[in-house]
């Protein structure tokens, strides 16, 4: 049968008021955390190809020293960071994500072009839940053009709160596997302006994960489950004048976004998903940085359920486990003041507020969330650091491990 573009797939039942159930059941389900487009898992986001956790190799600089200095020149146009890193969360429980990355400049790139980051990443947690993608990014012509893709594929097992949430009401338990690929080019304007398009496509199932005995006679576990197609060309402006990519000391990064559905394209479902966010960076003195951010969503009718935003995706409002708090309209404000110890040794205070609603003009539940974390640089030619934060949401307090700064 076919309902809301959406193909869900069932076995024979016993009467018409299963049918009715069942219906209503899996359409109020159909949220995962994870199979949203803007993927994040462990710590990694496909628009954040260095938040990935992993360690560089210090034997490498050791003999960048020994060589002589034309040869070192050459040699330190890149970096690696590679290692097994532990985590744990709410939804997962115990994770260990196993990154693999190549932060370079290759032969013949323009001073002006951004570090390229390639790479491969693979993680396993406790809930057996599991996942792999590979990713690349490269800047060329000056800067001029940005180019970015990747390839996803988890199978997650996770709790559904429902829309609007509070974390403290009942959950029920859905498992869901997603291949999905991304393709993006941005395109230099003007000045520090950028303008281009972004395509992803994905299939996704979402399943009940109930055991089988409390089901009605001739319906599995297997039958209660919901196939999506998710397939998106979203037009996109970044205006960007950071002096750092992985440190911004000064400067600003907007970000706009509209995800653009159609069925003509191939995709379940007809639908448009908005995105903004405003970045801005301050030097206090030699060692601090403020940063702040606005981070807002809005999808519109005939989303499905699953891409609606919720906390706990990104980093926004750290200290809320994945889709505790989710609903068509988010909107959160934050501010992290960063201190240098030493060329390598950091630490991060921040605090920040938001909240999900049915509209732009329906605010929520007031949430805030306020934590600290620890530094170190990784990766010192590039200033890509070890992330180690605690933040504590309205509800409880999360800890995080990644790579890179939180925004």
């Amino acid at each position: 049968t076919r309902r809301d573009s959406c193909t869900l797939r069932m076995i024979q039942p016993q009467a018409n008021k299963t049918h009715v159930l069942l219906l209503t059941l899996l359409q109020v389900l159909a949220a995962p955390a994870y199979a949203e487009t803007d993927v994040a898992v462990g710590g990694i986001r496909l628009e954040q190809e260095a938040n990935v956790a992993g360690v560089p190799g210090d034997v490498q600089d050791a003999l960048e020293e020994a060589v002589e200095p034309e040869q070192a020149g050459r040699k330190r146009n890149f970096e690696t960071v590679v290692a097994p890193i532990p985590s744990r969360s709410p939804l997962l429980g115990w994770t260990l994500s196993v990154p693999a990355m190549f932060l370079y400049r290759p032969a013949g790139a323009d001073p002006e072009d951004q570090v390229w980051v390639s790479g491969a990443f693979g993680f396993y947690a406790e809930n057996d839940s599991w996942g792999g993608g590979l990713f690349h990014k490269m800047s060329v012509g000056g800067d001029a053009w940005r180019l970015k893709g990747a390839l996803f594929h988890a199978d997650l097992n996770y709790d559904y709160y429902g829309i609007g949430g509070g974390g403290d009401g009942p959950s029920i338990p859905l498992s869901q596997p997603t291949d999905l690929v991304m393709l993006e080019a941005l395109r230099r304007g003007r000045p520090n302006l950028y303008f281009g398009l972004k395509a992803i496509y994905g299939e996704t199932e979402v399943r009940l994960d109930l055991p089988g005995d409390i089901l009605p006679p001739g319906i599995g576990p297997e039958d209660l489950r919901l196939d999506f197609t998710l397939a998106t060309l979203n037009p996109r402006l970044q205006f960007d004048t950071r002096d750092n990519e992985f440190y911004p000391r000064d400067g600003f990064l907007i970000d706009g976004d509209v995800a653009i559905s159609r069925e003509s394209i191939g995709a379940d479902a007809d639908y448009e998903k908005y995105e903004f966010s405003a970045n801005n960076y301050s030097s206090l003195g030699q060692a601090g940085v403020l940063a702040s951010r606005l981070h807002m969503k809005y999808v519109g009718k005939n989303a499905p359920f699953f891409l609606y935003p919720a906390f706990g995706q990104g980093s926004d409002l750290r200290g809320y486990q994945t889709g505790t708090y989710r609903d068509r309209f988010l909107v959160a404000a934050q501010a992290e003041y960063r201190h240098r110890f030493t060329p390598r040794l950091g630490a991060v205070a921040f605090a920040g507020v938001g909240t999900v609603a049915p509209d732009f003009a329906d605010w929520g539940k007031t949430l805030g969330s306020v934590g600290a974390g620890f530094r170190y640089v990784l990766a010192p030619k590039n200033n890509l650091s070890l992330r180690i934060d605690i933040a504590r949401g309205r509800d409880e307090s999360i800890y995080y491990v990644s790579i890179g700064e939180a925004f």
